[in-house]
């Protein structure tokens, strides 16, 4: 109710300003902005803490690069040699996570990488260490909590992933890295279309792409644009989505050799946002073999990505009047589901039944929805 209250008279209206829940104090973790915190681990430890929050617009007014107006604070140098062994650490969990959440799944290590940032990360940010090593412990904390707020994306859980999302700006913003900060805005952007706030992702993406340039390699500026273009063709502009989607391809052509980790983009990548924009502009088809591109490209370790893209496919591919060839492209999901510990996943699986049922007495559908049942009873089995 506050949200919506907030939404429609355009100002922050909180669950005390609607005299709602009196004997709660008004400093409660869910209604604090990151941007108030005094220190970027503060941000971070109150994410960890937000088992539940709502998604907000009022927080997406977050600062660009050149506003941020607070001073980054080294902490005194030390002989310590801790501080080496906890970067080297954090970027080694780093890479543990973001390799599960891609084979499995959001939901599948979340609750662990929540656990390692609010015991570990957040400890290590609050001591001391050298200039240079503190910069890199900010910079890898903010890329963890980047991919928490994913892993909460993908378990569709909006609330808490703009929480790390925010924090992840704040650490970023705190260790003087503006690529992570234009990631992360990219990442509030791609949050913000799916919900229905389609201009503030423009203006989230727009944002990225200007803070990141231009000390972005090639391949970050094609990251960057493919988002940009999605969310130019979600708010109805067709001229300034292919422009963007363009200028993604050149530099996407100018990049060096593709390496996995987080945030990573390749041609598989590109495909895929050149299928999400030319569908939001009606070009079905031409979205439909986007898809397909992008599935000949995606890496096999990226299964959860894999199993998003047949979906999409499928539907799209049904809308087109293919029925048997989308019940073939869901058999295909169907092959990597059980495996997935996803919200995503399973609306999709939700939205193969939906589409189907006016249908289920063609052979076909009646052996994928077999299949449907049998694989969502194993995997609630499993959990």
């Amino acid at each position: 109710m506050a949200e919506a209250f907030s939404r429609a008279l355009g100002r922050r209206v909180t669950t005390s300003d609607l005299g709602l829940r009196p004997g709660i104090p008004a400093r409660r973790t869910s209604e604090r902005h990151p941007w108030s915190e005094h220190t970027a681990a503060n941000a971070l430890l109150d994410a960890t803490r937000s088992a539940h929050g709502l998604y907000r617009t009022a927080a997406l007014a977050v600062p660009a690069w050149p506003d941020i107006s607070f001073r980054r604070e080294d902490r005194n140098a030390t002989s310590d040699v801790s501080a080496r062994i906890d970067v080297r650490s954090a970027a080694a969990m780093l890479r543990v996570f973001s390799d599960a959440d891609m084979m499995f799944g959001g939901g599948h290590a979340r609750h662990a990488l929540a656990g390692y940032l609010r015991t570990t990360t957040v400890p290590w940010l609050a001591g001391d260490g050298r200039p240079a090593e503190r910069r890199e412990l900010l910079t890898t904390a903010a890329r963890l909590s980047y991919l928490c707020g994913f892993m909460c994306f993908d378990d569709e859980l909006h609330g808490m992933a703009q929480h790390y999302y925010l924090a992840s700006l704040r650490l970023a913003a705190e260790g003087g890295d503006p690529i992570g900060y234009a990631l992360t805005l990219r990442a509030l952007s791609v949050q913000a279309r799916p919900l229905g706030h389609h201009r503030r992702a423009v203006d989230l993406a727009e944002t990225a792409v200007r803070t990141a340039t231009p000390r972005a390699t090639p391949r970050v500026r094609a990251f960057l644009l493919g988002q940009l273009a999605v969310a130019h063709a979600a708010d109805g502009n067709r001229h300034d989505a292919l422009a963007a989607l363009a200028a993604a391809e050149r530099h996407l052509t100018r990049a060096g050799r593709h390496t996995p980790g987080i945030a990573a983009y390749h041609a598989g990548s590109l495909a895929h946002q050149q299928a999400a924009t030319t569908a939001c502009l009606g070009d079905r088809r031409i979205a439909i073999k986007a898809l397909e591109t992008s599935l000949r490209h995606r890496p096999a370790e990226e299964r959860r990505s894999r199993a998003i893209t047949l979906a999409r496919l499928a539907e799209l591919q049904l809308t087109d009047g293919r029925l048997e060839q989308a019940c073939h492209t869901w058999h295909r999901f169907l092959d990597d589901y059980p495996n997935l510990r996803s919200r995503r996943a399973d609306t999709a699986l939700r939205t193969l039944r939906a589409r189907t049922c006016p249908n289920q007495n063609h052979p076909a559908v009646r052996g994928l929805l077999r299949r449907a049942t049998a694989a969502e009873r194993l995997t609630e089995t499993e959990i």
